[in-house]
């Protein structure tokens, strides 16, 4: 009987015991998955939000016109700067460029650039211009000028130096406030002049009196780039020979025979 009842305490015991590991397993939320091991959370992509887009600035580019003494207004819409110093280098780039409509003329040959420009105090600008390279793909009009110790020049004429001066300043003096001299500088350098009639030894005035009252010209769209064609020759295939049925054989002489002329 004490064996009988040994037994049963202890089948009883075994039954409990798998109860309550059933329970747990029915309980638990991983109940499906070996114990000690973690189920890897499913990774979900993230939606990437596209960038905000950043509106350009309209400004208006100031250049000689090919009819007409008083300059006119070429309105134009620039990237957005992060700076003023920045956009100072982008207006006086777009004048070193030239206008887009084919009423205005271009101030600068081609081949000069803008290295630098900055902002001093009492409305002072400073503009670092570059001239082309000689002897490079840069156009300088006419034959070279002589070169000062103070910077390069290029040949030209009074009015076409003070017209590339002026197309710089008053397009500075209209899109930034309270400008009201700059400072041309070449190379990094002073210089005495670009092409020997302006005096560059000082700031100078923005004339004002020269930019017309007309409304401004909307600028056209830059040209598309245009697709280089590949300088890969591409192969034909030759025309097809004419097909000609083979020739017939010649009937052969009888054998023995010459025929004498």
């Amino acid at each position: 009987m004490p064996r009988r009842f040994a037994l049963g305490l202890v089948a009883l015991l075994v039954l409990l015991l798998l109860g309550l590991l059933a329970g747990r397993r029915v309980l638990s939320p991983y109940g499906s998955v070996k114990a000690g091991v973690v189920p890897t959370p499913t990774a979900r992509p993230t939606p990437i939000a596209p960038p905000t887009p950043i509106a350009g600035q309209r400004v208006s580019l100031w250049f000689e016109p090919v009819e007409g003494e008083l300059f006119r207004a070429e309105e134009r819409e620039l990237p957005a700067a992060a700076d003023e110093v920045a956009f100072l280098r982008a207006l006086g780039s777009a004048v070193l460029d030239g206008p887009r409509r084919p009423e205005l003329l271009r101030p600068f040959p081609e081949g000069w650039t803008l290295r630098g420009a900055y902002r001093l105090r009492d409305g002072l600008v400073v503009l670092d211009l570059q001239p082309p390279v000689r002897g490079g793909t840069g156009g300088i009009e006419g034959p070279p000028a002589p070169e000062t110790a103070l910077g390069p020049r290029w040949q030209t004429g009074s009015h076409e130096e003070l017209a590339a001066v002026q197309a710089l300043l008053i397009t500075i003096a209209k899109n930034v406030p309270n400008v009201t001299k700059v400072a041309l500088v070449v190379s990094g350098e002073p210089a005495e002049t670009l092409a020997g009639h302006v005096d560059l030894a000082h700031p100078l005035v923005p004339d004002l009196a020269r930019a017309g009252e007309e409304p401004a010209l909307t600028a056209a769209a830059p040209p598309a780039p245009t697709t280089v064609p590949s300088t890969m020759e591409t192969e034909t295939p030759a025309p097809a020979a004419p097909t000609t049925p083979p020739p017939k054989p010649k009937p052969t002489r009888p054998s023995g025979r010459t025929d004498v002329a």
